[in-house]
This record gives structure tokens, C-alpha cells and sequence, in this order.
């Protein structure tokens, strides 16, 4: 049974809780909407499971949630449901993430790939940062029309110089890497212009490389070799637990493919949809247009709700003789909820 607690704007279902928003829990009728909308959520989960024929884990995330990214709760959640990770022919995770920490996803991914024979991930919307490197573990990732991966460089803050916000450690090889082309670049035009003007190569190089060197060496003294350090540490995290996860899967592009999620892209946020996927050599499928449908009509009322979840959804227990309910015992499924957006 629900039971809504008016004064604290919770609503609580075998142990687990939801927050419900101000909005939600202003009308009687309205008390319960979280709770229909989690059932609705799971009867879906539960069709795609007989119509697929697998396991489904599912790991929704929402900004507006408790579960915002991957993080330690997801991992205890899993922990605590590990009993059920039995028997498992075809487990399928049902992701939709921004990213989190590569360790949890990692560690996840490790656990999911020791307890089933054939490991699925479905990513109906999106599946970003350490969610990526979660896929990575899937012997198939099921890609709906607009779904999208994401790049693998890690998202630090430095509070001190940066402030709260997260940024990329690749930024100072970027920035590095334009100063080394832009080097070459006024090398190679200043070698060229005093050839012209009838110096020999050698004397031309000798006269520009002095040059060269005093233009750019203000801007490399601003770098400090310390932090680039650092941030070349941070950038191996993801990228080690990549190339074991994908050779796992004995993916024998392993190490170029990483190479390329980490290090290639412009940006954190870039794109990495379905043909781009298939372009680096990701073991990709098209989710079928029904199943998608389905999903994403799910999670759509989630996510517009506040709602997240993780866990095994289970079938509701049958009714015996006098209308008393029987069936197994579960483990709790964890499910936030946050305020939905103003109108």
C-alpha cells in the first residue's frame, strides 16, 4: 500500500520513498500520482521483458531526483539485489544517464557482465560520460532513434582557481596541442619568408627558431607541469577501465576505440549517435521502433515527473485464496523523485 505522509511530502511504498513536489501533493488526488506513474513505469518494464525474453535491470537517472548520476547509491542498490542476479541467460540494462563517477560504472559494468551469460544495454534517449563507459560492458548496445552516447574524458573541479564548475582535464592538452601547430605554423612561415629573401634554410631556421621560441614562450610558461600531470592521471582513469571492459567483450578494436572516446572528440557534450557508434566499431543494434515506443513513452513520465529508478522491477505478488496476496519476498527497488519543472 501507498502511504502519503502530508506533513513531510513523502510518499513511502514497502520501505522505499519518493519526494513528491509541492505541485504533486497540494490535492488529495494528486497524492498518489507518483505511485501510478512508478506502476505504470513497471508493467511496461515488465512486457519488454516477455516480449524480449530477459532480465531487465533498469538505472533512470533525473536532474530534478535524488538519482541525478552514477554514484555510490546505485551500487549499494545493486548490491542489495545482488541475490537476484541468478540464472540470468539475457540480462538487459535499461540506461538513461548524463554520467557519474567511472568507478561506480565500472564496477557495475564488472557485475553485471560476471552474473549472465549475454549482457544487454538498451539506450532508448541517452547515455552520456560514465553511463558511455557502463555500455561499453554490453555485448550488444540497443540504440533507440535519438539515443546518444557520450565522449570518455573525465569531469573534474578545481575549486580554488575554476570554481564548482566541472570541467575537462583535456582542455589543457588542447590547449597544448594548438600551441605546438601554432608553432609550427609561424616556424614554418618565418623559415619560408627569409628563404625568399635569399638565406639559405640553414640561416633562415637559425633566425626564426629564436623568434618562434621568444613568441611562445610566454604562453607556455602559464603551464604547469604538475597539473598536467594530474590531469593526465584523471584522463587514464576512464580510459584503463574502457580498454578492460571492452576487451572483456573481446572487441579487438579495444585500444583505438578508446582512443578515440577519450581523446578525439571537441567536446564533453558531443554526440555519439547511432551511426557515429557504429562508426567506431561499438557492437550496435537499432532498438526495435515498438519496444522504443514503449520505452520512451515510460520514461518520459518519469523523467517530466522527477522520478528516477534503479533496480529488478518484480511482478506484483497474485492473489491466493481470500484475497490474500502470496508470492516471494523481494528486495526493495530504489526510486526518487524530485519537484517537476515550473510550468
Amino acid at each position: 500500500m501507498l502511504r502519503y505522509d502530508k506533513q513531510t511530502d513523502i510518499i513511502s511504498l514497502r520501505g522505499n520513498r519518493c519526494f513528491v513536489s509541492p505541485r504533486l501533493s497540494s490535492s488529495p488526488n494528486m497524492a498518489d500520482q507518483p505511485g501510478k506513474i512508478r506502476q505504470s513505469f513497471e508493467s511496461t518494464i515488465l512486457s519488454l521483458e516477455k516480449k524480449r525474453k530477459s532480465r531487465i535491470y533498469v538505472v533512470v537517472h533525473n536532474s530534478r531526483s535524488e538519482r541525478t548520476h552514477l554514484c555510490g547509491p546505485d551500487f549499494w542498490t545493486l548490491y542489495r539485489n545482488r541475490g537476484e542476479f541468478t540464472g540470468i541467460e539475457t540480462l538487459e540494462v535499461l540506461l538513461h544517464s548524463p554520467g557519474g563517477h567511472a568507478d561506480m560504472a565500472y564496477r557495475m559494468a564488472r557485475f553485471f557482465k560476471s552474473h549472465c551469460k549475454r549482457l544487454h544495454i538498451i539506450v532508448p534517449l541517452t547515455a552520456k560520460s560514465a553511463a558511455t563507459l557502463l555500455a561499453l560492458a554490453g555485448d550488444r548496445i540497443y540504440m533507440g532513434e535519438l539515443a546518444d552516447l557520450g565522449p570518455l574524458d573525465v569531469q573534474i573541479t578545481d575549486e580554488l582557481e575554476r570554481g564548482k564548475r566541472p570541467f575537462s582535464p583535456l582542455d589543457e592538452f588542447k590547449s597544448m596541442e594548438f600551441l605546438r601547430e601554432y608553432a609550427t605554423e609561424f616556424l614554418d612561415y618565418f623559415a619560408f619568408a627569409l628563404s625568399q629573401r635569399g638565406m639559405s634554410v640553414k640561416q633562415a631556421l637559425h633566425e626564426a627558431i629564436p623568434a618562434v621560441s621568444g613568441m611562445m614562450g610566454p604562453l607556455y610558461s602559464h603551464i604547469d607541469p604538475s597539473k598536467v600531470g594530474s590531469f593526465r592521471r584523471s584522463l587514464a582513469e576512464a580510459e584503463d577501465y574502457a580498454v578492460r571492459l571492452l576487451k572483456q567483450c573481446h572487441n579487438p578494436l579495444a585500444e583505438q576505440l578508446v582512443e578515440q572516446l577519450v581523446w578525439k572528440y571537441p567536446v564533453h557534450d558531443f554526440v555519439i549517435d547511432y551511426p557515429e557508434a557504429k562508426e567506431l566499431g561499438l557492437p550496435v543494434v537499432r532498438l526495435e521502433a515498438s519496444h522504443e515506443k514503449l520505452l520512451n513513452n515510460a520514461l518520459l513520465e518519469l523523467v517530466t515527473n522527477g522520478l528516477s529508478y534503479c533496480g529488478f522491477v518484480s511482478a506484483p505478488p497474485s492473489t491466493g485464496k481470500g484475497g490474500k496476496k502470496s508470492g516471494n519476498k523481494r528486495v526493495p527497488t530504489e526510486i526518487g523523485g524530485g519537484k517537476p519543472e515550473a510550468a
